[in-house]
């Protein structure tokens, strides 16, 4: 049996959410919200997706050392069930919040914000949080939403009958301010709706809309935006309101009576101030037609039965009081968009019977290969000035990369197990195919003599925030040289019609590149082994990608050369983590040697003492232990400016990181991989005893290996599983591989 008190209190909560968010509101009692808050009842589109990025909250970070604005909405909504967010991009972010701003601060969107760069870039995602936030926003409190509709009642036989054919009323309120907004259905004979959502504000005559404004905000008010000032109701609304206007021989009041205001929310799927017009679209974006006929003159007043009504449509007006996206703008044909060049500028598209006054915003996207077209077409220069260009670039960071993947490495995960690395190989390799060679003429020197030793390899693990001598042999003071100018490299390539990450390898191949891969596996584990195989298939055929065309520029450029490049780094790194899990030394060793090295060093630099560890009384910090950690990197020319720098880093760390101890491997792993690289060269009888005995594992070798040396290999096993995330089988594979391989 179903259970009424549910029933009843469904109900209920409905209808308390109803009245608490103020969905149906006479004219007096919207104009008593915009008196309470004229600046959110009044803004224009521009101004509330700004308003919305702002509610959301807005981070100042930095890219590469650049300062950056984040909208936060772009690293996804909570509550989104697809999880949609744009992944880095905080340059093409930035851009598009900053011109926002710029267009709210002139009161409306005065261009189309075109985003333009290579297939698979982001840049609909980009204007689908965009959506996502303009939904979400539209049914908040601070984000609510107003319209109108004309509403007609019924006439009664014992009504006397009005002028229009009405009875009076139900008195709502003061007599001279009743209105049939608040009628039941069965009291309404007809309902005309604004074709628009226009902002009911615009029913009060422009003439009188800025003392209007004064008179119910006790003062001059700030403005908006001039649209509040100049726009119009609407051809339809403007002929209704006439006429009932003239039928009351000018009571304003008596007109406004039909008016019932209504709140919406922002809505993509259903095109309600949200609209995606399609490159196959080759109709016109808006149209007017007649809708007199339609209509049913008998529920009519008299006064309007005899107006020729246009009612206005198509995607304009769907998205108007919202956001407008044109996917792949420039694949439409030209003529359809030429309207842009008096619409963006005025605010209004012209109409058959009818002027429509426009207050959105416009977004779209095109490629670089139309770009390029549509630049040497006559018409360019006019549309220029109608549009805010904003570049979207691949990804130039390859861990940013690895989580575009994650979808297809779920996927994968759940036919087999993943090895470590395996995404961030593939990331690696496909943002190595979007750098572009640094030139040095561009620079001054210091910098102009370490950026000719960028490699490729290099300039990833730069831009990715790690040592590029963790990988490739760059000395200690170039490193630093390179760290400082990071903001300048990052520039170099930045702008321009030819700009870093505007080829390379697209993030949709690289997916269709990591499933492919995942099915040519036989051992039921995903490794690195298989990506660098399906990249050697890949590069074979140059006529697939423009990025396999390019012409190689030194080490740039070469998207063979970069499988191998890769390859090499992830042995490299794989045989460091295969050290690591043979537990030869307890890693408490290497933070008391950190501890030791920097008390020295912190004592030796202020002129301090060191307690030692033994009597507990202070002396002199000791040279020999400072040289046993320095002896093992590349300090550079100036020793005690290396130490300074250090010291410097530490003290930063604490500021920022009040009451923790200093956390040394994390702040200093370059000084950490030294340390292991020394202690593994010192053990290389032991280390080189193990590997040659993982090697022997599944063979007749392995059974007859004596018990301590099994248990070495299958210590380093456990270890490979606990503290990097290897399964047995899979470390066992990728470790016999990388013990197997040969640089050639």
């Amino acid at each position: 049996m179903p259970n009424p008190d549910a029933f009843r209190s469904l109900a209920d909560a409905i209808q308390d959410r109803f009245q608490s968010q103020k969905r149906v509101l006479t004219f007096w009692e919207f104009l008593e919200e915009v008196r309470g808050d004229p600046y959110r009842r009044l803004r224009s589109a521009a101004q509330y997706l700004r308003d919305m990025l702002d509610f959301h909250g807005v981070d100042e970070t930095k890219k590469f050392g650049i300062p950056v604005l984040r909208p936060r909405l772009f690293d996804g909504l909570e509550g989104d069930p697809e999880q949609r967010r744009v992944v880095g991009q905080e340059f093409v972010t930035d851009a598009i919040y900053r011109a926002i701003r710029n267009f709210a601060l002139a009161g409306r969107a005065e261009k189309l914000l075109l985003m333009h760069g290579p297939n698979g870039s982001s840049k609909s995602t980009i204007a689908d949080m965009l959506f996502k936030g303009l939904e979400a926003y539209s049914v908040t409190d601070d984000g609510a939403l107003y319209k109108f509709s004309w509403i007609f009642p019924k006439a009664k036989a014992d009504s006397g009958a009005a002028t229009l054919g009405f009875t009076t009323a139900r008195d709502r309120g003061e007599e001279e301010l009743i209105s049939f907004a608040h009628l039941d259905p069965d009291e309404i004979a007809s309902t005309v709706g604004s074709d628009m959502r226009t902002n009911p504000f615009l029913l009060v005559p422009r003439s009188q809309r800025e003392h209007f404004l004064e008179d119910i905000c006790n003062g001059a008010p700030d403005f908006p935006h001039l649209h509040v000032l100049t726009a119009d109701m609407g051809t339809k609304s403007r002929d209704i309101y006439e006429a009932l206007l003239t039928a009351h021989h000018g009571e304003w009041k008596q007109v406004m009576r039909y008016v019932r205001v209504e709140r919406f929310a922002i809505s993509r799927r259903y095109r309600c101030s949200a609209v995606t017009i399609e490159p196959q679209q080759a109709n016109i974006d808006a149209d007017a037609r007649q809708v007199t006929a339609d209509l049913n003159l008998a529920n009519l007043p008299p006064a309007l039965q005899n107006l020729r009504l246009y009612e206005v449509q198509g995607d304009l007006v769907d998205a108007n009081r919202g956001l407008l996206e044109y996917s792949d703008f420039l694949k439409r044909p030209l003529e359809l968009n030429k309207y842009l060049l008096t619409t963006t500028e005025r605010g209004t598209v012209r109409l058959p019977g009818a002027l429509a006054y426009l207050d959105l915003v416009m977004v779209g996207s095109a490629n670089e290969k139309h770009l390029d077209a549509f630049k040497n077409d006559p018409n360019f220069t006019s549309f220029k000035g109608r549009m805010e260009l904003v570049t979207v670039p691949y990804l130039l960071q390859y861990e940013r990369e690895v989580e575009i993947y994650r979808d297809q490495i779920d996927s994968i995960a759940q036919r087999m197990t993943i090895s470590p690395h395996a995404s961030r190989c593939a990331a690696l390799w496909s943002v190595l195919t979007r750098l572009w060679r640094p030139d040095p003429a561009h620079y001054e020197e210091p910098v102009k003599s370490a950026i000719s030793k960028l490699t490729p390899l290099a300039k990833a693990l730069l831009y990715q925030g790690r040592d590029p001598s963790e990988l490739e042999n760059i000395a200690a003071d170039d490193v630093k040289t390179l760290r400082d100018a990071l903001p300048e490299i990052a520039a170099e390539w930045r702008d321009g019609p030819v700009y870093e990450g505007r080829f390379g390898a697209s993030p949709r191949e690289m997916k269709t590149i990591l499933l492919d891969a995942s099915f040519r596996s036989t051992s039921g584990c995903f490794t690195p082994m298989l990506v660098f195989s399906e990249l050697r298939n890949l590069v074979k055929d140059k006529t697939l990608y423009d990025f396999l065309k390019l012409e190689p520029k030194g080490p740039y450029n070469d998207p063979a050369r970069f499988v191998d490049d890769v390859e090499r780094a992830h042995v490299r790194l794989a045989r460091r983590e295969m050290h690591d899990s043979m537990a030869l030394v307890d890693e408490e060793q290497y933070d008391r040697r950190f501890e030791e090295y920097f008390a020295h060093a912190i004592a030796w630099t202020r002129k301090s003492t060191v307690r030692d560890p033994i009597t507990g009384e202070p002396r002199d910090p000791d040279a020999k232990v400072l040289a046993s950690v320095e002896d093992l990197l590349d300090t550079g020319n100036d020793i005690e400016l290396f130490r300074q720098e250090l010291i410097a880093k530490i003290g930063a760390y604490s500021v920022n990181n009040p009451g923790e101890k200093v956390d040394y491997r994390s702040l200093f792993p370059d000084i950490l991989r030294a340390l292991k690289d020394s202690f593994f060269d010192s053990r290389k009888d032991s280390t080189d005893e193990v590997e040659k005995d993982f090697l022997f594992i599944d063979t007749p070798e392995w059974d007859r290996m004596e018990e301590e040396r099994r248990d070495r290999v299958e210590t380093t096993l456990a270890n490979l599983e606990t503290r990097y995330g290897y399964s047995r089988a899979c470390a066992i594979e990728v470790m016999k591989y990388v013990l197997l391989y040969k640089d050639e």
